[in-house]
């Protein structure tokens, strides 16, 4: 390097141009497809089906004692809730049932795919330790901004809903759970960049210490506070709205014969892998962001050591 003429500025390379998340999203575009991704609609699938049919197997073995199969969508009484936790066979072991091993699967699946398949779109390893110690890290360095900013808006919508008006009214009956969804994708979204920071830091010959693991990680999430606001809750409110059409579609139409049960049935598994999609969709462009955002704090941190360097030499 000639230390007559030090770097002046890492803007003047193009690739080193600081981005945010929305201009990854076209390159993200293969969403949930791929080798991972795959497993990552079949998971969310499982998570949907599996629970469902376990129902509705429990409520067919219930026909003989109870009246709930017959009367399935007018209300569900104590009697009913009562009915199924002594004869339906929950009381004696909640846990050990087909819903919940299907529901569990279901996770892990979506879970562990999700991870290998946004580590495999940067060229890393996904390996166990990382995604488990990520999490971790998102409990110490996520959990309280988070939290902090969801009651500060669950305050305000709270207030809105107390005025009287029947349209603020109605903003913050809608809001308030859009706001707890989003604030755990947003709590996601940290566990994504820590993981990901995590198996970097291990792969690389650059050993950056703890703090900074840490504070990078963090800053990826708040450095575009507005575009990954959007991201976040644009795609809560369309996941959300694709499950609340179908169970109203059901809810109006009625599941008086099966062809219509089996119908809002695949219509609930259809949703449900678009939202997947989209969940990858996520995964990938956020993967993206945090690749060329780490190379873009990389070059900042050799730009500042570089001047450091000049100016020690020249004293």
């Amino acid at each position: 390097m000639d230390l007559d003429a030090p770097p002046t500025t890492i803007h003047a390379q193009e690739g080193l141009l600081p981005r945010g998340p929305w201009s990854f999203l076209k390159a993200a575009l293969p969403g949930g497809f791929g080798r991972w991704g795959w497993g990552l609609l079949a998971g969310w699938a499982l998570m949907v089906a599996g629970p469902a049919f376990s129902w509705a197997m429990l409520l067919r073995r219930t026909a003989g004692w109870s009246a709930l199969p017959g009367h399935w969508g007018e209300g569900i009484t104590a009697r009913d809730i009562w009915e199924l936790w002594e004869n339906g066979g929950l009381k004696h072991n909640p846990v050990n049932s087909p819903a919940v091993h299907t529901l569990g699967l279901g996770l892990v699946i979506v879970l562990w795919c999700g991870w290998r398949m946004q580590a495999e779109t940067v060229d890393l390893p996904g390996r166990l330790g990382p995604w488990l110690l990520g999490a971790l890290d998102t409990l110490l360095v996520g959990l309280v901004p988070l939290a902090l900013v969801a009651w500060a808006i669950l305050r305000g919508l709270a207030w809105l809903g107390e005025t009287g008006i029947q349209g603020l009214g109605w903003t913050a009956f809608v809001g308030r759970p859009l706001v707890v969804m989003a604030t755990l994708s947003a709590l996601g979204l940290q566990w994504w960049f820590l993981r990901l920071g995590r198996t970097e830091r291990a792969a690389s010959a650059r050993r950056r210490g703890y703090g900074r693991h840490l504070g990078w990680s963090f800053q990826s999430l708040w450095a575009h506070p507005v575009q990954w606001t959007v991201v976040v809750l644009g795609g809560t409110a369309v996941r959300a709205l694709l499950a609340f059409l179908v169970l109203f579609l059901a809810w109006r139409i009625g599941g008086a014969t099966v062809g219509r049960v089996w119908l809002f049935f695949l219509l609930q598994v259809t949703a449900t892998v678009i939202n997947a999609w989209l969940l990858g969709w996520f995964l990938r462009a956020s993967a993206l962001y945090w690749q060329h955002d780490l190379k873009v704090r990389e070059a900042r941190a050799d730009f500042v050591k570089a001047h450091r360097d000049a100016e020690s030499l020249e004293t």
